[in-house]
């Protein structure tokens, strides 16, 4: 059992985990990449007046790959932000229901989202948008955030077919 939420732990296949845990690695190191960016360019820009060239660049194409990995990782172990004290005072057939409807609209929310950012992902590659110092182009990072709110997507949509609601 999780010793924060009283959730079994260990869920899914093998893969899923392998798949769940690569993901997290993912967007660890990007937090950590992100901190370690922000401190030493704020050290760099007080004490020795030299920013880092295009740290702001790297801190929004970094954010995109973190966002992307945070999503899904969120939704597949449950843990997606929901208010529920409302639900919690209805009887558990319209608690559930309520509930499937939620799920039902996150999937179609975030299926739109990652609908939006391919297509985004496509124009800024043919339009050529890049970042504005270091140039790096903004339409592999559409893409990325289109697959993790894709994943997300298709993960909510599961939730509302096998009846795996959140508590």
């Amino acid at each position: 059992m999780d010793p924060v939420s009283d959730r079994p732990t260990g869920g899914g296949t093998r893969l899923e985990r392998l798949a769940g845990a690569a993901i997290a690695v993912v967007g660890g190191v990007g937090v950590v990449a992100l901190m370690l960016l922000t401190v030493a360019d704020a050290l760099l820009r007080s004490f020795a007046n030299a920013p880092i060239l295009g740290a702001n660049d790297l801190t929004q194409v970094i954010l995109a790959v973190v966002v992307a990995a945070s999503v899904p990782l969120c939704v597949a172990s449950d843990r997606a932000v929901a208010i529920t004290a409302l639900v919690d005072r209805m009887r558990p057939a319209a608690g559930g229901l309520v509930r499937r409807a939620a799920y039902a609209a996150s999937a179609s929310v975030l299926a739109y989202l990652a609908w939006r950012c391919f297509v985004n992902g496509g124009e800024a590659a043919m339009f050529g948008e890049t970042t504005m110092l270091l140039r790096i182009p903004y339409g592999p990072f559409y893409y990325v955030l289109s697959a993790g709110f894709g994943v997300s997507a298709v993960l909510f949509a599961v939730g509302v077919l096998r009846g795996r609601l959140g508590s």
